[in-house]
């Protein structure tokens, strides 16, 4: 595979990392090279810190579903196969690839009375178990076999296997809900899947869009580019408005988003843009215009 002149010199990932871990780190940081965006880049194009990049790109901390899908967004990739192998990592990092059911043992008698799917999770698991052990011992030499082993992971399977388990496990809590997310930086707080409920154009160009975290049930405004002087604004039934400001000039691809607001009922959400100072007038648009 061929990277591009100025990819990233990465850091050696933690030995510690379980192996499908690994992987996904590997995958990710193969596509923000492909994309050729800078940490600061990446950042302003999936709404998303640079810090926070750093800490999911180095393995220090486990990235949401969302920020893989927005770095598959901001690289122009499918984000299927990726996801796939979010899902198996999720597992591993979560311990819940670890609880296993009484009874399943390896033992051959029991495999051989298995039926086909039980008998592919089984050697899937084993096979990330080898990897994990492999990438303990010799974590330079076990690049490239780790790289051939998503294959081996983003199997039917495997997707099954890890779709059961995170339905017995129950999903993980939201960061944050209703108005626990008041006030708090969507960026920072990563609540996971936001989803677009309206979009608008303003009549500079600037373009804006309403957000939502069902899990979190919280949303805000993302607007770009910014310019010095713009300000956009978030309000809804009951709520305190949330606003933000750009009081410096930015590039064309800096985003700026306001502080979440609770959104019991999300259609009732509303947002307004006020350009610069020598623009008078106000455009505001809601999610069920």
């Amino acid at each position: 595979m061929a990277y591009p002149p100025n990819a990233t010199r990465w850091r050696a990932l933690p030995h510690t990392l379980p192996a499908p871990c690994t992987l996904l780190v590997t995958e990710l940081r193969e596509l923000k090279d492909r994309s050729r965006l800078s940490l600061d880049q990446l950042a302003a194009a999936t709404a998303i810190s640079r810090s926070s990049w750093e800490r999911y790109l180095n393995g220090k901390q486990f990235p949401p579903r969302q920020a893989v899908r927005a770095l598959c967004e901001a690289a122009c990739e499918p984000d299927g196969r990726v996801l796939t192998c979010w899902d198996v990592a999720d597992a591993a990092w979560s311990g819940r690839a670890r609880s296993a059911p009484a009874g399943a043992g390896p033992a051959s008698d029991v495999a051989l009375a298995d039926p086909p799917p039980r008998r592919r999770s089984g050697l899937v698991r084993r096979a990330l178990l080898a990897a994990s052990d492999l990438v303990a011992s010799r974590p330079v030499a076990s690049a490239v076999g780790v790289a051939l082993a998503c294959a081996a992971m983003v199997t039917p399977a495997a997707v099954v296997h890890a779709s059961r388990a995170s339905s017995v496990a129950g999903a993980r809590p939201p960061i944050c809900e209703l108005r626990d997310c008041e006030g708090r930086n969507p960026r920072t707080t990563a609540c996971e899947d936001p989803v677009t409920l309206a979009s608008h154009i303003a009549a500079d160009g600037t373009r804006l869009e309403i957000r939502l975290s069902p899990s979190c049930r919280a949303g805000w405004i993302r607007a770009w580019p910014t310019h010095a002087g713009f300000r956009v604004e978030i309000s809804g039934p009951d709520t305190q408005p949330q606003t933000a400001v750009a009081a410096t000039p930015a590039t064309d691809q800096q985003v700026t988003t306001t502080a979440m607001i609770a959104a019991p009922d999300p259609s009732r959400l509303r947002a307004c843009y006020h350009p610069a100072g020598d623009q008078p007038g106000q455009e505001c648009f809601g999610v069920t215009n």
